[in-house]
């Protein structure tokens, strides 16, 4: 492994660390009460608002001058009409009255009732580093790379609609990401195509995905959609060039260009909770032309950290899920899977393009496999960073025990 890969590495993520820097004070939105001379904001303990079903709510842009208030209970008045869910837009106007007001142009006779679901007002930036030369290796996974941005703005996309629903009380994190998979046969130096052995793969796809937290029934649910590439186009022959002092001479023999559209689901709900333990068990899916697969497994965590259920890690301080949040936070966690393959195109080739030149044969693919993973977490105020290694029992007959590293910065505006 040479040692300008390592400086190449080390520069990208100081290219992409964000600033670190102090949240804007603002009006406090985690109270329900109505305070003289401030607004009245959405609560984590969703208030009540006059017949809207499935509702999702943000607190208004901070640009945005505050809301008149008047005399009596308040109220939220937001579109009367949703789809399953979906966002439909900011609140307009808060107002403390009496009397129910008309929405939609029609009279509103019926009771309050609580908002289903809640679009944080917290925006997050991370960038992520899987790479196996933290185990003094290069081959299988080689190389991956993710950067993603979580705000509310992606709850009015288009692709929401893909999202699964949750039509309990939750708060949900929208977000958008970039991928770039890497994969190479344990000897990447060789122009031959080496039977047995992993064929040269990589794929490159934008993700939407939906992050859903119920804090009072400790409960998860994720769901996110993928469209991209994996072949030539994905670059990843040319990315990996880039970083080696000896070129890969293999790429030539890489899966061919296919699309690549996948669906991935995951469900996680809390077991065990006690001050500085969590242990929760899991089941994921994916679904689609790159991955088929199920599975399931278990997840802990120790530590001084923020509760899992009620927010992804890191919040600000002025925000709904961080108003109780720590300043600081460090543990550790782990967690472990058992995974049924039905389908691996970095494996068999693209579902549609048959032409690769090298592929593993079904009847070699592994189909049970084990995955696991531990590491330690440390976040001040509202940056976060994940040290994280891998393990991969062998995908194919013949094949090696994998591992890999994982790196995680998050900044959270």
């Amino acid at each position: 492994m040479k040692t300008h890969r390592l400086i190449y590495l080390s520069i990208m993520l100081l290219m992409l660390i964000p600033a670190c820097r102090e949240g804007a004070e603002r009006n406090g939105a985690g109270d329900s009460k109505r305070l003289p001379g401030k607004a009245v904001l959405p609560a984590w303990d969703l208030p009540e608002v006059p017949d809207v079903a499935g509702a999702y709510i943000t607190a208004p842009p901070t640009s945005t001058p505050s809301p008149k208030i008047e005399k009596g209970p308040p109220l939220i008045i937001v579109r009367r009409d949703t789809l399953n869910g979906i966002a439909v837009r900011a609140p307009e106007i808060i107002r403390a009255r009496d009397d129910l007001p008309s929405i939609g142009g029609r009279e509103n006779p019926a009771p309050s009732f609580r908002a289903l679901s809640y679009v944080s007002t917290n925006n997050y930036i991370g960038v992520n580093f899987d790479n196996d030369i933290f185990n003094n290796t290069d081959y299988y996974y080689t190389n991956g790379i993710k950067i993603e941005y979580t705000s509310p703005v992606f709850a009015w996309s288009p692709l929401s609609f893909a999202m699964l629903p949750y039509r309990r009380s939750s708060m949900n994190y929208h977000g958008m990401n970039i991928v770039q998979n890497m994969y190479t046969p344990t000897n990447p130096d060789v122009a031959e195509v080496m039977a047995e052995d992993r064929p040269f793969a990589a794929y490159l796809y934008l993700g939407h995905s939906r992050n859903t937290l119920d804090v009072e029934r400790s409960y998860r649910q994720f769901s996110e959609l993928v469209i991209g590439l994996i072949g030539p186009g994905s670059l990843g022959g040319f990315v990996q060039a880039q970083i080696h002092s000896i070129e890969p001479r293999g790429w030539d023999n890489q899966i061919e260009n296919d699309l690549v559209l996948n669906y991935t689901a995951t469900f996680e709900k809390g077991i065990v909770h006690t001050n500085g333990f969590d242990l929760n068990g899991f089941g994921t899916m994916q679904a689609g032309t790159l991955y088929d697969n199920a599975g399931g497994g278990l997840r802990i965590r120790a530590g001084k950290l923020n509760p899992y259920f009620a927010m992804p890690g890191l919040a600000k301080p002025d925000s709904h899920e961080g108003k109780h949040g720590y300043k600081w936070q460090y543990g550790i966690f782990a967690k472990a899977k058992v995974k049924l393959v039905l389908y691996n195109a970095t494996l068999q080739g693209g579902m549609f393009n048959r032409t690769s030149s090298y592929t593993i044969p079904a009847g070699d693919i592994e189909r049970v496999l084990l995955e696991a993973g531990a590491g330690i977490y440390v976040a001040y105020k509202q940056l976060g960073l994940t040290l994280e290694q891998y393990y991969l029992s062998p995908e194919f007959r013949n094949a090696h025990h994998f591992r890999w590293g994982h790196i995680n910065i998050t900044y959270c505006f």
